[in-house]
């Protein structure tokens, strides 16, 4: 860490950003215990608001300060945050410390790393599709195949552009024409409904990802889990260490321990997509996670950093693995976990135990790159 921070007087100043969309830097209240613990650590916690079009307000706040931890989703109503990425690649270039840098929320925390770590225990059927004619052409095979996909974007958050895709009866073809009928389920809609529509017709509605981003958007076509009715694990990380675990169960599934569900007791795997937002707390030592974290620390997140040409250094303050838990069990009898996704641009909410592990990495991160000369 630096002998003297930016005010001359030996302080060092982290920003908090976090999506607003008012002018005063009021701090969002979901993140006052992480401004309590890096304050306990010895950092001055700058609260910076940001929303789309007010990049250069959000540029100026960063002037000064010595690292910035970024709360701020992929997507909202007003649009996606590609202008803030290029604000923090800006600061970064500058010398302030980026968590998570735009880069690595490129490599670690977009759908495509459902692609890139496919060959991992923990991976899917899943394709990356980075054109409409890709789409057009590769899409109509493989639901026809499976009878059921899902599609997502690249980049999003609260489930906003992410479709379950099934054929009527959830039955393989032998090939698909544009017209045929197909039943659409968009994650956000969570009672199990769906909508009929020509197959080009859902294609061209979801084509618009790849306008986004300043048109780098893309789709990813994900196997269907039928694991997704005992719910998601997620799994917080503060580096490579995992802090905590959350279980976020489909409405009214009834838990029966940690990890599993009574059976019966939710939709079945044709109603379910989206998942309520509640989750179930879990400590990082909580025994029915002792050997998932295990294999997150020791063989998934190693094996996924050198698969998307990351270091562990590289790693955000806060991130989050979500995992489902397959039908199938691994040859040792435990669970089969299978990669949903992975969170790098804002954790809310987060583990009690985070915090100050977050605050220490930070300052472990700025002793480390910004040394004394």
């Amino acid at each position: 860490m630096t002998d003297k921070g930016t005010d001359g007087a030996g302080v060092v100043r982290v920003a908090v950003l976090f999506r607003s969309r008012g002018l005063e830097p009021a701090l969002n209240p979901r993140l006052f215990p992480m401004a309590a613990a890096l304050t306990r650590h010895g950092l001055d916690v700058v609260p910076v608001p940001y929303a789309e079009d007010r990049e250069a307000e959000t540029a100026s706040a960063l002037t000064g300060v010595d690292g910035v931890i970024v709360w701020a989703d992929p997507l909202s109503d007003d649009g996606d945050r590609h202008g803030l990425d290029e604000v923090l690649r800006q600061a970064a270039a500058m010398g302030v410390w980026v968590s998570a840098h735009p880069d690595t929320v490129d490599r670690l925390g977009t759908k495509e790393v459902l692609v890139s770590t496919r060959g991992m225990s923990w991976g899917s059927d899943a394709h990356a599709y980075h054109s409409v004619e890709e789409l057009r052409a590769e899409f109509p095979p493989r639901l026809a195949a499976d009878g059921v996909r899902v599609l997502k974007a690249s980049r999003g958050n609260g489930g906003r552009t992410v479709w379950k895709v099934r054929l009527p009866g959830g039955e393989s073809l032998m090939a698909l024409s544009p017209t045929q009928a197909v039943a659409v389920q968009h994650a956000r809609i969570r009672d199990g409904s769906t909508v009929t529509m020509p197959l080009a017709q859902f294609m061209n509605t979801c084509a618009g990802a790849f306008d986004a981003w300043g048109g780098a958007g893309g789709l990813v076509d994900q196997e269907f889990i039928d694991g997704v009715t005992r719910g998601i694990v997620r799994c917080y990380l503060v580096g490579g260490q995992v802090v905590g675990f959350a279980r976020q169960y489909p409405d009214g599934a009834v838990p029966d321990g940690p990890l599993q569900v009574i059976p019966g007791s939710g939709p079945s795997a044709r109603e379910i997509m989206g998942l309520p937002s509640p989750k179930t707390m879990f400590a990082p030592a909580e025994p029915a996670f002792a050997r998932l974290r295990q294999r997150l620390e020791t063989q998934w997140v190693p094996s996924t950093l050198s698969i998307v040409g990351l270091g562990v250094s590289d790693l955000p303050a806060l991130w989050d693995i979500d995992l489902l838990i397959s039908d199938t069990l691994e040859a040792d009898g435990e669970p089969r976990f299978v990669l949903c996704e992975i969170n790098a641009s804002s954790v809310i909410p987060f583990p009690r135990e985070a915090p100050d592990r977050v605050a220490a990495y930070v300052v472990a991160q700025l002793h480390e790159t910004r040394r004394p000369m």
